[in-house]
């Protein structure tokens, strides 16, 4: 489409505005919503003028000012406006000289799959997030200098299990949610519509189901995707759950551990790569896997320290991760054990489908840097040659935590905090940099944002620091 068969179509279904969109650095969507006079064909080489330092990390106040350009065949209707409005998503470019803004998340993804294609290792890397999610109807919570608090609350929650004998068949138990069926699965309309949504705007889902968490805990898997449409497709699933449970009077949320003692949201992520339509992973080194499966699985267990700052970056990521439980926070692999931080799934066993699932990524992270970063760690891997078995990444076809403390602890961890996870990335960032991927400026930039949230943590009480030593 050019602008204007745009401009035919806008004035065919008279519609009146367009949003231009965008990616912040958490991953957010942001936009501006213009007029379908502004779509013209200065706009797409001129753009529309927006302050950069406020939003989060982008720029200082003294240099903010950046432009959209909007990407006609990102073209689609936003599904949750009552007013017709069409979208355009947008790539961010520098005020004075139309020049691509090097640290636009969009674009961050889009160099990440041409480092790929002109080292040759392969012509695509594909990614298959899983989105699992918790809904609650009610959703409360402050923090002051006096008082501090959260509360949540859903039909579903056991806590709310006082019922009668004629319908305490209803109450799903503590960590029994995984698969339920009707009536238990009390929001199946609503997953229903978020997948009908996803494909009106033609994201495509394998299955959905209730998760583990009894108090409406949720997933939905989607087919491997190439790494820059699944960077798109990943901002757009959260929007449209979240906007899909608003029309419920629900409120959906990704954070990795709203609830302390139930289970947490992880973003497991399914890789391959395929160079010539052939999966370059199908193999006979390990279970299907070949040496360069090996090789990248490798690289991404090498790097996972610096990686968490980039796949895990909220200070509740590190809440899920505890050791004993099903997050995994160790760094090793494995055929089929889900306390690995790559697993290969014993059910995949085709060339067409042979692949391994990264666990330890959540979806607090920005999946336009995300999977670009792990894309880059695992070629990193392939061009050194790092080999995990000779490293001590594994296999382990066990569970660890049946070995003893001492045994454990030799196997390397991701670090117990984003603090560590950013020092971390401090240290090992190289990796990220080859082909001008990632740049210095938006590593150093990632870490002082992030430490900044970091500061406001440490500042905080917590009602547990009351339980435990008011009266001391």
């Amino acid at each position: 489409m050019n602008v204007k068969e745009l401009r035919s179509l806008l004035e065919k279904e008279q519609v009146l505005s367009v949003d231009l969109k965008f990616i912040d650095l958490n991953g957010e969507i942001r936009k501006v919503t213009i007029s379908k006079d502004e779509v013209t064909e200065d706009l797409m080489t001129e753009g529309i003028g927006f302050d950069g330092s406020s939003v989060t990390g982008f720029r200082k106040v003294s240099a903010g000012d950046l432009v959209l350009i909007p990407e006609l065949d990102t073209l689609h209707k936003d599904p949750f406006t009552q007013t017709q409005v069409y979208s355009l998503m947008c790539m961010i470019k520098e005020a004075d000289t139309r020049e691509q803004f090097v640290d636009d998340p969009r674009f961050v993804s889009k160099k990440a799959v041409k480092f790929l294609k002109d080292s040759n290792i392969a012509d695509e890397a594909y990614f298959a997030p899983e989105y699992e999610f918790y809904l609650f109807s009610k959703v409360s919570y402050d923090t002051k200098s006096y008082y501090s608090f959260y509360h949540l609350d859903t039909e579903e929650g056991y806590w709310n299990n006082d019922f009668t004998s004629e319908n305490d068949y209803l109450a799903i138990p503590q960590h029994k949610g995984y698969h339920r069926a009707l009536p238990m699965d009390r929001y199946f309309e609503v997953r229903s519509d978020i997948i009908n949504t996803m494909d009106k705007m033609n994201i495509k889902f394998r299955y959905h189901h209730h998760e583990v968490g009894g108090p409406s805990q949720h997933e939905i898997e989607v087919p491997l995707t190439p790494l820059f449409l699944a960077s798109e497709n990943c901002v757009w699933i959260k929007y449209i759950a979240k906007n899909i449970a608003r029309r419920y009077g629900l409120f959906a949320t990704f954070m990795p551990k709203p609830l302390s003692a139930d289970a947490g949201s992880g973003m497991h992520c399914h890789i391959q790569l395929k160079k010539g339509g052939k999966n370059i992973f199908y193999g006979n080194e390990y279970a299907v896997l070949s040496q360069d499966a090996l090789y990248f699985i490798g690289g991404i267990l090498h790097h996972g320290p610096a990686l968490a700052a980039l796949t895990n970056p909220s200070v509740n990521s590190y809440k899920r991760l505890i050791p004993g439980f099903e997050a995994p926070t160790n760094l090793f692999f494995s055929l089929g054990n889900r306390s690995a931080a790559i697993r290969i799934p014993k059910y995949a066993t085709s060339p067409e489908d042979a692949r391994f699932e990264f666990r330890t990524p959540d979806a607090t992270c920005n999946p336009y840097f995300a999977f670009p970063a792990i894309l880059m760690a695992g070629i990193d891997g392939i061009l050194n040659k790092i080999d995990p078995r000779k490293l001590g990444y594994g296999p382990f076809d066990f569970n660890i935590h049946d070995l003893s403390a001492d045994e454990i602890k030799k196997i390397k961890s991701i670090p117990s905090s984003l603090e560590g996870s950013l020092n971390a990335l401090a240290e090992d960032h190289d990796f990220l940099l080859k082909g001008d991927v990632f740049s210095k400026n938006f590593i150093d930039a990632w870490i002082n944002t992030k430490t900044k949230e970091l500061d406001l943590f440490r500042g905080a009480i917590d009602p547990l620091e009351f339980k435990m030593y008011f009266d001391c």
